[in-house]
């Protein structure tokens, strides 16, 4: 067949496929401009209360909003149950409820344990290049280079090609043999991995398969990140941990031998300096050096049992061997000197190479901390990091303050972008930003009031500040659908609602209008980047303002596995071990039993998380005593009723609104995960502090005596609807969470991923 041939019917094939193009039937032509919207941008505001959103625009202090609630649609928006920050975003993204994404708490349990796990993401580990082989591959390649060298050289020198052959094979074997310890030493095994848990195709992810620009900043659950299609973006949120793989851990180093955190269900890490005054070497505690150190242990503790060894043999030789790898450089936490030059007027810092000179209330900007591994990883791919530090006095003790250690844009050994890069791109252009998921610092005011409400204020403002700016800089990009959801609302309804509200236990009435101005500011701050956000945009754009949940004070707590011992479903055989949140994304800390002091052979149900019940049912639990089928039934309709008639005796009020089943909130789910019952307070309530990682109180009911003063966690999702403003005419007056996506794939003329739980509110276009 000739050439010319070939082409000429190709060209014939060219011109029938466009005809046919032409042709096609108008049912499936591309729907007109004014249909649908040629872009959608949608900026999600985590926790806005709509009662506040509401009392603010009547006040006139947002404008913005009240131009969108005049010129579009307004409305209140149901979250899922239960109305939690992840539950609902990921409910937001998918369209399903939180059965089907697997994403029912913060916590959740892990299958066929009572061991309570994180529940965004699982912490994985991943085979790194050849594993086991990576040290004799790289020292067998480069000592084949040094063999191939000396054959050449042998060839020039000695002129006969066997004693050059021999030359090289002893020196490819040599070096080989000598290089292959030393990159067993510099090359690891296995390294840190993540799985997301959250199940169903987000609608931005339909958006990109079908080729359209997609921009998805700070979702939560989002981490890893995304591999999207070329042309889309993620910068992921709520999920990504700080570089000691927590949700967030502040430092503060005092002077104060006295100094405690008091009682804080989250982490603020105290350092004891031992003089206020002068040079002063102290350290910072960065991450654990799993590759190197945590995994070597794990793969030798795995092999000493298969061969037999007993639990004392194994503790023995553990201790050996991390000893060794202490001495070989390999310490199991990484760990930086810090000094401090301490003056009657100011403190100078000196860390990483770095130093910053601060007098009291002063911030630094952002100090990058290099955490050593070997000098090959620190050549091709450094553990970079960079914390804030904030002098908050000098008199009477030293009080400095460290703010959790984000992962610096240019290290992401696990990625919370996409592409990978993206963190740099942007920080190159909007200047440096927090890449944590919890991002503000919701520890340290709780925690003794560390540095008071400004350290939390100042912190957020900053914090706002720089992805305020990644907002700019992204909607510059030639994006077709856009999200980034803003987490300050909520942080600052949980931590300044106490002064909003007269009959809170920590109401203190000097501090009342201080606060009420912070939140306005709050709510003013959300208002203005709506406006920046409009600027940007056309009229063809949909434009929507969404937050996942409002918010309720929080007076009262309620103790459901004290309940629960008290009315006869749960037996104690010792006292219970409680640990704080943050404890629980250790890596010892994580295989310990918290439940150690329940009688399982005598307990029918127990509470964790934030408001989950589970039943201890044989065939699922390890210990399970009720029966599935007849006695579980009863079991589950004891609990409710009992819960649902529970009288707080101060208050003479009925703390828990509902408890429901799984089937009447989860839809579809696996039975093995999903808690069996989930009970949901009225206004004032929340499931207690103790409750939440399964310990037990003295008293069912008790006061909130914390500054974390409102939530939303537990309650009733109807009581405390989010806020919906759309430039789009609603079909119904309660839209719910779930029905986000199917609407947006339908503005978009997209078809769903299989069949969704929500509905489309709107009809496409329709203004």
């Amino acid at each position: 067949m000739s050439r010319s041939f070939r082409y000429a019917v190709a060209f014939v094939l060219f011109a029938l496929a466009a005809a046919a193009a032409g042709a096609a039937p108008a049912d499936q032509a591309a729907p007109a401009p004014d249909q649908r919207a040629r872009k959608v941008v949608i900026l999600g505001f985590d926790g806005a209360d709509p009662n506040l959103v509401d009392r603010f625009m009547a006040d006139g202090l947002l404008p913005n909003l009240a131009r969108l609630s005049r010129e579009a649609s307004y409305a209140r928006i149901v979250p899922p149950n239960p109305p939690q920050t992840p539950v609902s975003w990921s409910s937001f993204s998918t369209g399903l409820l939180p059965g089907r994404t697997e994403i029912f708490d913060f916590l959740m349990r892990r299958p066929h344990t009572y061991i309570p796990d994180f529940a965004l993401a699982e912490r994985q580990r991943r085979v790194f290049g050849f594993g086991e082989w990576n040290g004799a591959l790289a020292g067998g390649a480069l000592g084949l280079l040094a063999g191939l060298l000396a054959l050449v050289l042998g060839r020039a020198v000695l002129r006969r090609w066997t004693r050059a052959t021999i030359a090289g094979l002893v020196v490819a074997l040599a070096c080989g043999a000598a290089l292959t310890p030393v990159f067993s030493n510099l090359l690891p095994v296995e390294v840190p991995a993540a799985k997301n848990n959250r199940k169903g195709k987000p609608f931005w992810t339909v958006a990109a398969e079908h080729g359209m620009r997609v921009g998805v900043v700070r979702m939560p659950v989002t981490f890893p990140a995304e591999e999207l299609p070329e042309g889309s973006r993620m910068i992921s949120g709520l999920g990504v941990p700080d570089m000691r793989g927590r949700v967030g851990t502040p430092s503060l180093w005092t002077s104060d031998p006295r100094f405690s955190a008091g009682n804080n269900q989250f982490s603020l890490e105290i350092r004891k300096l031992p003089a206020r005054r002068g040079r002063v070497e102290t350290e910072i505690v960065g991450p654990f050096d799993y590759p190197f150190h945590v995994y070597v242990v794990d793969r030798a503790e795995a092999r000493w049992r298969e061969q037999g060894l007993s639990a004392a043999e194994i503790a023995e030789r553990r201790e050996e061997l991390k000893r060794r790898l202490e001495e070989r450089g390999h310490p199991e936490q990484i760990r930086l000197p810090l000094m401090l030059e301490i003056t009657d007027e100011a403190l100078t810092l000196e860390v990483s190479g770095r130093s910053a000179t601060l007098r009291p209330g002063e911030w630094t900007d952002f100090v990058p901390l290099d955490f050593p591994i070997n000098w090959l990883v620190d050549a091709l791919q450094p553990l970079r990091g960079m914390v804030r530090f904030k002098l908050i006095s000098l008199e009477p003790e030293v009080q400095l303050y460290m703010s959790p250690i984000n992962f610096h844009p240019s290290s992401h050994p696990i990625f919370y972008t996409w592409p990978p890069d993206l963190a740099e791109e942007v920080a190159e252009r909007t200047g440096l930003f927090k890449t944590q998921g919890w991002a503000i610092d919701t520890w340290s005011y709780p925690s003794n009031r560390v540095g008071g409400i400004e350290l939390f204020l100042e912190d957020m403002d900053f914090t706002v500040s720089g992805f305020e700016r990644v907002m700019n800089h992204m909607l510059e990009q030639d994006f077709d659908l856009y999200i980034q959801v803003f987490y300050f609302p909520d942080r600052a309804g949980h931590l300044l609602w106490h002064n909003l509200d007269p009959e809170h236990p920590l109401y203190e009435p000097e501090n009342a209008e201080r606060f009420d101005a912070a939140m306005r500011a709050v709510y003013q701050r959300m208002d203005t980047i709506v406006g920046e956000a409009l600027a940007k945009i056309d009229d063809d754009t949909l434009f929507m303002v969404v937050s996942d949940h409002g918010f309720s004070t929080f007076r009262r707590q309620i103790n459901y596995n004290t309940w629960l011992y008290q009315n006869g479903f749960l037996a104690l055989k010792g006292k219970t071990r409680t640990r704080n949140l943050e404890q629980l994304f250790d890596r010892d800390v994580r295989n310990v039993d918290v439940f150690s002091g329940i009688d399982w052979s005598r307990t029918k149900a127990w509470a964790m998380g934030l408001g989950s019940i589970y039943i201890n049912l044989v065939g699922r639990e390890p210990q399970g005593v009720v029966m599935p089928g007849e006695e579980y039934e009863e079991v589950v309709r004891q609990i409710r009723e009992g819960l649902e008639q529970a009288v707080d005796p101060e208050t003479g009020l009925h703390p828990v609104y509902r408890v429901y089943t799984r089937d009447e909130i989860a839809g579809q789910y696996d039975a093995e995960k999903f808690p069996d019952l989930r009970a949901s307070n009225i206004i004032t309530y929340r499931v207690s502090w103790q409750d939440t990682l399964g310990g037990l109180s003295t008293a069912v009911f008790e006061d909130n005596d914390r500054t974390w003063s409102a939530d939303h966690c537990s309650l009733e999702p109807t009581l405390i609807p989010g806020i919906l403003f759309v430039n789009r005419r609603l079909d119904v007056e309660r839209p719910r969470m779930i029905d986000v996506a199917p609407s947006i794939l339908a503005e978009l003329g997209l078809d769903p991923p299989g069949e969704l739980d929500g509905r489309p509110v709107w009809k496409p276009g329709a203004r």
